[in-house]
C-alpha cells in the first residue's frame, strides 16, 4: 500500500489517533478479562454454600490477575515503544493492528482456560493459552523491530544497541516462563499452571543488571561524542 500524502502538520494527529485506537483496544482486552466472572447463583444460598462456590472459581481467578497483568504489561511495553515513535508508515500501521490481533484474543483463550481450568487431564486449553502469549511476544518483538531500526527514520532519536537488545530480553522472558510452565504442566499441571507468577521477579531482579549495563553504555557513547 502506497504512503499516505499527509500534510507534515497533521503527522502528531496520526500518531496520537494510533496510540489513542492502540489503547482503547487495549482497554476493551482487559475489560473483557473479567466478564468470564459470574456470580454464583445459589437457591436457599448459606455462608458455607457460597464460600464454596467461590473457592471452586480459586484457579479460574488466578488465571484472571495472570492475564489482566500481562496485558496490562504489553500495554506498558507498547507504550514505551511508541514513546521513540515520531513518523510512521503504513507498514507501522499494519504491524502494530497485527499486535493488537494478538492482545485481543487473550480474552478468549483466558476464557477458555478459565472455563476448563479444574480439568487438570485437558492440556489443549493452556497449550492455546500460551500459543497466544507467545503470538503476542513475536508480534511485539516485531513491532520492536521496525520501530527501532534507523533506516525507516521513525524515531525521535536513535536506539542504541544495547537498549534495543534489552527490549527484546524484557519482551521474551514471559513467553519463555509461560512455555517452561506448560511442560512443566504436561507432568504437574498445579505447579505448572503456577509458575508464571515467578514473571515479576524475573522482570524484577533478573533484567535488572541488563538495565544499567544499557544505561552505563548508552552513557558512555554519548560522552564519548560530546569528547570527540
Amino acid at each position: 500500500m502506497s504512503e499516505a500524502k499527509h500534510d507534515k502538520s497533521k503527522l502528531h494527529y496520526q500518531l496520537d489517533r494510533i496510540s489513542f485506537f492502540s489503547d482503547g483496544v487495549f482497554a476493551i482486552a482487559i475489560t473483557l478479562l473479567v466478564i468470564e466472572f459470574k456470580v454464583p447463583v445459589i437457591e436457599q444460598a448459606t455462608d458455607e454454600l457460597l464460600w464454596h462456590s467461590l473457592a471452586h472459581m480459586g484457579l479460574k481467578l488466578l488465571g484472571f490477575i495472570i492475564s489482566f497483568f500481562i496485558v496490562g504489561y504489553y500495554w506498558s511495553v507498547h507504550h514505551r515503544i511508541f514513546g521513540y515513535v515520531d513518523n510512521y508508515t503504513s507498514r507501522l500501521i499494519w504491524l502494530n493492528l497485527l499486535f493488537l490481533f494478538s492482545v485481543v484474543l487473550l480474552p478468549f483463550s483466558s476464557g477458555l482456560l478459565g472455563e476448563y481450568t479444574s480439568n487438570s487431564a485437558l492440556h489443549l486449553p493452556y497449550g492455546i493459552y500460551v500459543a497466544n502469549i507467545v503470538l503476542t511476544a513475536i508480534m511485539n518483538v516485531v513491532l520492536w523491530l521496525y520501530v527501532s531500526n534507523p533506516s525507516k527514520h521513525l524515531l525521535t532519536h536513535q536506539i542504541s544497541p544495547e537498549r534495543i537488545r534489552l527490549g527484546l530480553y524484557f519482551t521474551f522472558v514471559v513467553p519463555v516462563i509461560f512455555v517452561l510452565s506448560f511442560l512443566v504442566s504436561l507432568k504437574l499441571p498445579l505447579i505448572g499452571r503456577l509458575i508464571p507468577a515467578l514473571i515479576p521477579i524475573a522482570l524484577k531482579y533478573g533484567l535488572n543488571g541488563l538495565a544499567k549495563r544499557a544505561h552505563e553504555k548508552e552513557a558512555s557513547r554519548k560522552k564519548n561524542e560530546i569528547t570527540t
